[in-house]
């Protein structure tokens, strides 16, 4: 959470400051040895959870001092939370500013490096533009962390692109205490992860309320679908009917900057919510209300807002809702007599290549069929039953020219396999995990565990198709918190989601 101290700080900083005195490294003749790269990102997604960590309670003492114009209170709290919680980068980045405002530059630094090696996105931006760090830019301390953030940036955008995108809860996501209206939060947010340097990197900023993402086949452009406000029918309609996303919306994301373009887009209330870009990258969205049919609209990105259209769904495209979703793919260069809802086929073909006779169940589910980029590999799924709990789906890489199966793993699980290239496939595990498996060498090549929740493209909370006659599949509670089995826990510990918008402190 952003605060905007320089209402608060300006001309109070330390007794040197206000004396008249320069501070120490204030001169123009102190020399600033060039900072070194760090680490960057994070180890893992749960570090993002430090919002509601072991130090979150110390960190909103800090700023409630700041609101009472209490400096040394609010530092003196600043650094407490840092010894409960080392990677708070919030208030790393608080600390900073009120060191920075108070002339000690050098001790401003490695808080700053801390918060923006971290979350380069959220960090770098905000030193930049700051304007109660405008003096602190221009001391030598302030210009080696502005061309060390610069360096930041720079890897960020080589590492970014090519690492693995995926969406991930930083805790397990729980119901509101009561049926009804309420706000509620997916607790998930946009990462890439870097299996070179086994790293991190947070690339999207919502408060941890983003459900699923679509991406743009030529622009430089991600959608964001996220809510904030959920309406969760009373028992016993509860086993059947699924929450409907009351306040949800869209944003849409540069990919070079991971920037907001424009403003969120309010979507009308919706148990079902499908998108994705069409041709020349329009961005269609349908909402279907309780009971209700669907609205098909495109997006008007100049106005952030939606238009009403009878444009076709495109293809790609997701279909979600809270407990669970699928995708509809791009199955072109595929040969299949797709039939039923959700469609399956019993048979696939790329042209000039193998029939491939699909095992098990005998259908492939259309949903979680991937072709390599090359075009010699096909991945699919097995359609089965969700209401038959003996047998679960499996997943398969086949060889396209010959038609020869390797099976990879039988969970229940969407799969959602995608293609990293022409021999790396990513899919999820169904156990809150997401493999990559090496089609050449035969063997996994790494895995991403994140058990509150992780998804390639959306965060569910039932990791494969749910059979609506039994009760809500659900994330378990983890260590501590509330809940009852077959049901993720009650959200009866933590306090509101911090507020979207920086807060400014009173003059």
């Amino acid at each position: 959470m952003a605060v905007a101290l320089g209402a608060v700080l300006a001309g109070c900083g330390d007794k040197k400051a206000r004396d008249g005195e320069v501070p120490d490294d204030a001169a123009a003749t102190v020399e600033v040895a060039p900072l070194p790269l760090p680490l960057l990102g994070v180890d893992h997604v749960r570090r993002m959870n430090f919002v509601y960590g072991d130090g979150w309670r110390t960190y909103d003492k800090a700023i409630a001092a700041l609101r009472d114009e209490q400096h040394d209170a609010a530092r003196t709290h600043a650094e407490s939370a840092l010894a409960k919680d080392p990677l708070h980068l919030d208030a790393h980045y608080l600390l900073a500013r009120l060191l920075a405002r108070a002339g000690e530059h050098a001790a401003a630094v490695d808080h700053l490096v801390t918060a923006i090696s971290g979350d380069y996105y959220q960090y770098g931006p905000a030193f930049a533009n700051e304007a109660d760090l405008a003096e602190f830019r221009a001391t030598s301390h302030g210009q080696a962390v502005t061309a060390l953030a610069a360096r930041i940036g720079d890897e960020y955008a080589k590492r970014v692109p090519d690492a693995l995108w995926f969406l991930a809860r930083r805790s397990t996501f729980k119901w509101p205490k009561a049926a009804g209206v309420a706000t509620a939060s997916s607790r998930g947010e946009l990462y890439a992860y870097d299996p070179v340097h086994k790293r991190f990197y947070r690339l999207t900023h919502t408060d941890h309320r983003v459900l699923a993402y679509v991406r743009a086949t030529t622009e430089r452009e991600v959608a964001l679908v996220g809510f904030h406000q959920i309406d969760r029918p009373k028992a016993p309609a509860a086993t059947d009917a699924p929450a409907t996303l009351t306040k949800a919306w869209v944003q849409l994301v540069d990919t070079t900057t991971w920037q907001p373009r424009g403003k969120r887009i309010a979507l009308p209330a919706a148990r079902e919510i499908a998108i994705g870009y069409g041709p020349g990258d329009e961005l269609v969205v349908a909402t279907t209300p309780p009971g209700g049919e669907p609205s098909t609209f495109t997006v008007d990105r100049t106005a952030s807002k939606l238009t009403k259209s009878t444009a076709a769904l495109p293809v790609p495209r997701l279909h979600l809702t809270l407990e669970e979703g699928h995708a509809v793919r791009a199955t072109t260069s595929v040969t299949a007599a797709w039939a039923g809802d959700p469609p399956t086929a019993p048979t696939l073909s790329i042209a000039g290549g193998a029939t491939i006779a699909v095992p098990e169940s005998g259908a492939a589910a259309q949903g979680a069929v991937a072709v390599a980029p090359d075009g010699t590999r096909i991945a699919f799924a097995t359609a089965v039953d969700p209401c038959n709990q003996d047998v679960a789906p499996s997943l398969y890489i086949a060889d396209a020219k010959s038609g020869a199966l390797r099976h990879v793993l039988t969970a229940r699980s969407r799969f959602v396999p995608r293609w990293i290239g022409a021999t790396l496939l990513a899919y999820e595990d169904g156990e809150g995990a997401i493999r990559v498996w090496d089609a050449a060498a035969g063997r996994q090549a790494y895995k991403i565990e994140n058990t509150p929740g992780i998804g390639l493209e959306m965060l569910s909370l039932a990791p494969s198709r749910r059979c609506v006659s039994t009760p809500e599949p659900a994330s378990p509670a983890e260590p501590g918190e509330s809940g009852t089995p077959g049901e993720p826990a009650v959200d009866d510990d933590e306090p509101p989601m911090p507020p979207e918008e920086p807060v400014t402190m009173p003059e």
